[in-house]
């Protein structure tokens, strides 16, 4: 493809906030997805995701499979298992099938949610016990 010397190549850039991301239009299947940092799933994806940070499945993202992350954020569809160290929000649209396990929950009217919810301590609740914990124990 050739170009004017007025025309200018588009340049693509994703904002560092934006972390990784799997574009629509894109497949993938069959692997584990793991990594640090924020991931966006806006495409069809077979398989596991691992992060210590945000995950989100966007309108177009279709997941089938679990996700372990800090936290979730559903607006397209998950058949699978859900894990957060803090939160999941299934967002108006968003669709999960599969079991929750995490520290907060929201579901958004007009998603679905099907499957059974875990509710654990967070990281910061859990820190805040412990803390309690070890001065109690330790005035004794």
């Amino acid at each position: 493809m050739k170009r004017s010397k007025n025309q200018k190549a588009e340049i693509v850039t994703i904002p560092q906030a934006a972390g990784s991301v799997l574009a629509e239009g894109l497949t993938f299947k069959g692997g584990t997805l793991s990594g640090v940092g924020k991931i966006a799933i806006n495409c069809y994806f077979v398989g596991d995701i691992s992060t210590n940070d945000l995950v989100v499945v966007d309108e177009a993202g279709n997941v089938l499979g679990n996700i372990e992350a800090q936290s979730v954020v559903v607006r397209g569809n998950v058949k699978g298992n859900l894990i957060a160290v803090e939160d999941v929000h299934v967002s108006s649209g968003g669709v999960v099938n599969g079991n929750i396990t995490c520290a907060t929950l929201e579901v958004s009217a007009g998603a679905a949610f099907s499957g059974e919810c875990n509710m654990t301590a967070s990281r910061k609740e859990t820190n805040i016990l412990g803390n309690i914990t070890d001065k109690a124990n330790s005035v004794e």
